[in-house]
């Protein structure tokens, strides 16, 4: 069955625009990860620079949007996304909207990946060169995730580079930056675990629901070499993992925050139910992937959201024993 726009809008409209930046995705995987870079810093220091931490925040969320339309863009060029194999206008949405001139989009996302370069540029000059390395490898994990010749997105290691990089390298970049210690970063990234875990298990969900599409165009993921079954198997233990690293978490870093993260889990409990029930197929993509958001939502704003509160009553509690 053909998917597409019943009114076509021919050319890259701001909806077109929206649809193919992925502002849930962007939030979960890039500005998440980034202010909880920003949490771990205030925990340290107890205050952080203002200009400075608003372009940290932007940084990653730039270079994401950037992803995302490149991908759109050389997915359209290069047929990957037709009519006949994508189910939902978010998935393909040049194609939904029946795009003639898909160029505007490769043109924003060269331009959010140079904004983003010329942030970075910003962040080095007041912070020195530590934070410039993981911007160098976060930039060649951009280029080559969505590249027309290399795409990292195609291969067996794209669930571990995207988690690496946007859930880990994130929090460990702006820690670094706001705090300059440089030596606390493995234990950031232990403590970013959560963070990697809900990037890399957006990918897999995909990847295992599109196993029959990425074949016809010669993609090779993870879920491509262990099988379906494996590939369930798997995401629904790094599920298991993800909320256990949340709640320990919590526990041990921020454990005044313990009541909200509760709060979340049980909000969420229908969508985490229907995660680990959902089949990912193709053609329950759509209840099997708004599970996992839904899921996703609300336990990840209940993380960030107990680790400010932990900091908000650590802070109160020691002005009262002043």
């Amino acid at each position: 069955m053909k998917v597409m726009s019943e009114q076509p809008f021919r050319r890259i409209t701001w909806k077109v625009f929206v649809d193919m930046i992925t502002p849930g995705a962007v939030l979960l995987s890039a500005f998440n990860p980034a202010l909880l870079g920003v949490i771990f810093s205030l925990q340290q220091d107890g205050s952080v620079r203002p200009l400075l931490t608003f372009f940290l925040l932007l940084i990653p969320i730039a270079a994401n949007c950037s992803v995302n339309l490149l991908n759109d863009y050389y997915d359209y060029i290069g047929g990957n996304d037709t009519a006949d194999n994508i189910v939902t206008e978010a998935e393909g949405p040049l194609v939904f909207h029946q795009v003639e001139d898909p160029r505007p989009a490769l043109y924003y996302g060269l331009a959010f990946f140079a904004a983003a370069c010329l942030m970075g540029i910003y962040v080095v000059r007041e912070c020195g060169p530590a934070p410039a390395v993981i911007g160098v490898f976060g930039a060649l994990i951009t280029v080559t995730y969505s590249g027309r010749w290399i795409s990292t997105s195609h291969m067996p290691i794209g669930e571990i580079l995207s988690g690496f990089t946007m859930g880990g390298l994130i929090p460990a970049a702006v820690y670094i930056s706001l705090t300059g210690r440089t030596g606390d970063i493995p234990v950031i990234l232990v403590r970013s675990l959560p963070m990697m875990l809900v990037v890399s298990q957006f990918m897999l969900e995909n990847n295992t629901c599109d196993m029959e599409r990425d074949y016809k165009a010669g993609r090779r993921t993870l879920p491509m070499f262990i099988g379906r079954e494996r590939a369930q198997k798997l995401a629904n233990i790094l599920s298991v993992i993800w909320l256990i690293s949340l709640v320990l978490n919590i526990a041990l870093f921020f454990p005044y925050g313990l009541p909200v993260l509760a709060a979340a889990l049980y909000i969420s409990r229908k969508s985490t139910a229907a995660t680990f029930r959902e089949e990912r197929t193709r053609d329950n993509k759509l209840p099997a992937t708004g599970a996992l958001a839904a899921m996703a939502f609300w336990i990840s704003e209940g993380y960030l959201a107990s680790s400010a509160a932990h900091l908000v009553v650590y802070r109160i509690l020691s002005m009262i024993a002043k």
